[in-house]
C-alpha cells in the first residue's frame, strides 16, 4: 500500500516536500481538493511517473538533478517475501529496518520532512508485520534513490550485507523494478481520451481485465497444433510454425520464378531482421484487425458519440465491473481518476463518487481522485481528504479523515463546509428531475443498513450523511427549491429525511413538509402511552431520547445483539450478558431503559453495572450489530417502515 509520497522541485512544488496520505490509520480512498493550479494533480502525476516513466515536468526555478520522487510503501512482509526473490527481499528487509529506525534528529536534512517521522509513529504498530520503505527515482538518474536518505540507506546496507557493494547498484535497481512491477498504476488525467482507452487493446483495459491479450494469442499461436504436411509421420507442428513454412515454400516458389529471368533478383530478409515470423508479429496484426471490430457501445451507440460526461461515467463503470470480479489480480491495481465529475451532469454525480467509493471499500483497491464537486465530501466515508492551497510558492496539503468529516472538523477552510452542502443539495434535487429514483436521507451508516435490509426498493436510495445536524442543513437546501408548487410536475421522485430524537434536538428554519409533498423529515420517537414508534415532526413537543437502535423489531435485535457479544474477546462482557435473558414482553428495542429488551435473572449481580458493559458495547459497535441483524431471516417489520414506504407510494 502507498501511504506518502516524497515530492522536490516537481511541476509546482517546489523544494523538498512529503505528503502523507495517512491521518490515523491506512485506508483506500483519497481525495484531492482544491483551486486550479493549486498541485492536485501533479501528485497523481508524481505517481505516474514513478510507476509508469511519466516524462518529467521540471520546477521552474529547479535544475533538472534536484528534481526526485519517492513513494512510501507499507508492505506486507509475507506478500512481500511471497512477490520477491530471496536476494532482492533481504536487501528490502535491510531498507525498511533502516527506516523504521532512523531518527529526525540524526541529519540536518531530515528536518524538511516531519511530517514523514510523525505517520511511521501512527504506523508503528505495523512494525512486526509490515516493511516500509521509500523507492524514489531521479530526473538525472537511472538508478534507484532513497532521496534525502540516499547514504544513510547505503550505509545500513554496507554494515548489515556483506554481499552488497555500494559502489554497485544494479540488485537494488533490479529490486526497485521486481516490487514494482506488482503495482498497476492506472492514471487517467482529465483531458485523457477516454474512448481510446476503453478499447479492449489498450494496456490499461488490459490490466483492468486481468488479462494479456498478446500472451493469451501467443498462447494459441504456440501451442494449437496441427499435422505437418511434409512429414509421413504425421508429427504435430504448431500454427505459427505451420505459418512460416508455408509462407517461406511460397517466397521460394517466387523467387525461383523471378530468377529465371535474372538471378540476382531475390527475397532475402532485410539486415538485422529476424527470418520467421514471430508470435509478436502476428499477434500486433491480429489485435489491430480483430479488435478495431470491436468498440464497447452504450444502447447501440458507440462510445466514441457519447457526451464527454457519458464517457466518463462508462469508465467508472467498466472499472467497477472489472474490478468487482477480479479479486485475485496478478498485480495491485491502484486507480487514479482526476475529476470524475467532470463534463458530467450533476444529477449523476452521487452515483459517480458512489461507485469509486465501493472501489475503494469493497474490491479493496487503492483510489486516488482530485474534485471539484465538494458534494462528496458528506458522503465519502473511509478515507482521506487532501486540501491542496497554492501558499508561499508552493502547494500546502491539509489532511481530514472523511468519516464524520463534518462532525469533527477544526481547521478545514472556511468555505468547504458551503460548498459541500450546496453541491450535493444541487445534485439531489436534479436527480429528481432525470430519474424515478427517491432519496432517503438518515444519519449513519448503520441506518442505512437497516432501512436497505426492510424497504429492499431498488428506487429508494438510502444516503447516510453523518449526523442529524448535516441531515437538517441538508434539508433546509433543498427545501426552498422544492417547495415552489410547479416542481410537482417535473419531478419523478420524492425525498424523505429521518433522524433520530436526541437530548439536544436540531430546531428547524423551515416546516417540516413541503406542500407538494416531494419533501418531508421525521424524526423517530417513543411514545410511552402507546408504546410503540412513532415518525413525528421536527418540531413536536413530545421529545425523549430515542435511536434507531430502539425501533427495531425487539426479539431480533436481541439475538443480533447477542451474535455480536459472542464475537467479541470479552470475558467480562460475555458474562455480564449471561445474566440475561429475552423479555418477550416488551414492544421496542431498548436495552438502557424501563422498557429494556433485556431480562436480568442474575442473583447478587449489579443489575446496573451489567447493563452498562452491554450499553457500552452497542455505542462503540453499532455497525456491527446492525451488520448481525441484516444477517437474520425477517420475522416482522417495524411499523415506522411502512409510513416511508407509504409516503413514496403516493
Amino acid at each position: 500500500m502507498i501511504v506518502g509520497l516524497f515530492i522536490r522541485n516537481y511541476k509546482c512544488y517546489k523544494g523538498a516536500k512529503f505528503i502523507p496520505f495517512v491521518v490515523n490509520k491506512p485506508n483506500n480512498l483519497k481525495v484531492f481538493i482544491g483551486n486550479n493550479g493549486a498541485g492536485k494533480s501533479s501528485i497523481l502525476e508524481a505517481l505516474d511517473t514513478f510507476f509508469n516513466d511519466r516524462e518529467w515536468t521540471v520546477h521552474t526555478d529547479a535544475n533538472k538533478v534536484d528534481v526526485n520522487v519517492g513513494v512510501l510503501f507499507l508492505s506486507s512482509k509475507d506478500k512481500t517475501k511471497e512477490r520477491l526473490g530471496k536476494n532482492s527481499y533481504k536487501l528490502l528487509e535491510t531498507i525498511s529496518d533502516a527506516f523504521w529506525n532512523v531518527q529526525i534528529s540524526s541529519n540536518s536534512n531530515y528536518s524538511r520532512y516531519g511530517d514523514f517521522f510523525d505517520l511511521r509513529e501512527k504506523l508503528k504498530i505495523y512494525k512486526d508485520t509490515h516493511l516500509l520503505f521509500v523507492l524514489g527515482k531521479n530526473y538525472s538518474d537511472k538508478n534507484v534513490s532513497f532521496l534525502t536518505f540516499q547514504s544513510y540507506i547505503i550505509d545500513e546496507l554496507s554494515l548489515n550485507n556483506q554481499d552488497f557493494n555500494p559502489e554497485n547498484l544494479s540488485p537494488l535497481n533490479k529490486m526497485r523494478d521486481e516490487f514494482a512491477s506488482y503495482y498497476t498504476f492506472l492514471y487517467i488525467p482529465v483531458e485523457t481520451a477516454i474512448s481510446e482507452f476503453l478499447r479492449l487493446e489498450t494496456k490499461g483495459m488490459q490490466n483492468l481485465m486481468n488479462q494479456d491479450i498478446k500472451e493469451k494469442i501467443s498462447g494459441i499461436l504456440n501451442s494449437r497444433t496441427i499435422p505437418k504436411s511434409n512429414n509421413s509421420d504425421h508429427s504435430k507442428t504448431s500454427i505459427l510454425d505451420y505459418i512460416n513454412d508455408s509462407l517461406e515454400t511460397f517466397i521460394e516458389n517466387v523467387e525461383r520464378t523471378i530468377q529465371n529471368i535474372d538471378s540476382d533478383y531475390n527475397f532475402k530478409k532485410e539486415y538485422k531482421s529476424k527470418q520467421n515470423l514471430t508470435a509478436n508479429h502476428v499477434t500486433d496484426v491480429i489485435i489491430e484487425a480483430y479488435f478495431s471490430k470491436r468498440r464497447l457501445r452504450k444502447n447501440s451507440k458507440s462510445i466514441t458519440n457519447l457526451s464527454a460526461g457519458e464517457r466518463k461515467r462508462a469508465l467508472i463503470d467498466i472499472a467497477y465491473s472489472f474490478l468487482s470480479q477480479s479479486q485475485d489480480q496478478d498485480t495491485e491495481i491502484i486507480l487514479a481518476i482526476d475529476e470524475p465529475e467532470s463534463s458530467l451532469h450533476i444529477s449523476l454525480c452521487y452515483e459517480q463518487f458512489y461507485r469509486v467509493e465501493q472501489i475503494a471499500q469493497n474490491f479493496n483497491k487503492q483510489v486516488f481522485i482530485t474534485t471539484h464537486w465538494y458534494g462528496a465530501l458528506p458522503i465519502l466515508r473511509n478515507g482521506v481528504l487532501h486540501h491542496v492551497e497554492f501558499t508561499d510558492e508552493t502547494p500546502q496539503v491539509k489532511l481530514f479523515e472523511l468519516e464524520n468529516y463534518f462532525e469533527k472538523r477544526k481547521s478545514h477552510p472556511d468555505d468547504i463546509q458551503m460548498k459541500s452542502f450546496f453541491d450535493l443539495a444541487s445534485s439531489i434535487v436534479s436527480s429528481l428531475r432525470n430519474s424515478e429514483k427517491n432519496w432517503l436521507l438518515v444519519e449513519g451508516t448503520e441506518d442505512k443498513l437497516y432501512l436497505d435490509y426492510y424497504l429492499e426498493d431498488p428506487k429508494i436510495r438510502v444516503l447516510p450523511l453523518g449526523g442529524a445536524s448535516i441531515v437538517k442543513i441538508i434539508y433546509e437546501y433543498i427545501y426552498l427549491p422544492l417547495s415552489q408548487k410547479s416542481e410537482s410536475k417535473h419531478h419523478n421522485g420524492k425525498i424523505f429525511c429521518l433522524i433520530d430524537t436526541d437530548t439536544s434536538s436540531i430546531q428547524l428554519n423551515v416546516d417540516s413538509e413541503t406542500k407538494n409533498k416531494l419533501l418531508e423529515i421525521r424524526r423517530l420517537q417513543y411514545n410511552t402511552e402507546e408504546d410503540t414508534i412513532k415518525l413525528l415532526r421536527v418540531d413536536s413537543n413530545y421529545k425523549s431520547e430515542t435511536e434507531i437502535e430502539n425501533c427495531l423489531v425487539p426479539e431480533h435485535f436481541y439475538n443480533a445483539l447477542k451474535n455480536a457479544i459472542l464475537m467479541s474477546n470479552s470475558s467480562e462482557l460475555k458474562t455480564a450478558f449471561s445474566y440475561f435473558d429475552f423479555d418477550s414482553t416488551v414492544n421496542v428495542s431498548f436495552v438502557r431503559n424501563d422498557y429494556s429488551i433485556l431480562n436480568h435473572r442474575g442473583e447478587g449481580r449489579n443489575i446496573r453495572q451489567d447493563k452498562r458493559i452491554i450499553t457500552d458495547f452497542i455505542d462503540e459497535n453499532k455497525d456491527l450489530v446492525a451488520k448481525e441483524y441484516i444477517k437474520l431471516p425477517k420475522t416482522a417489520e417495524p411499523n415506522w417502515i411502512q409510513e416511508i414506504r407509504e409516503f413514496f407510494s403516493e
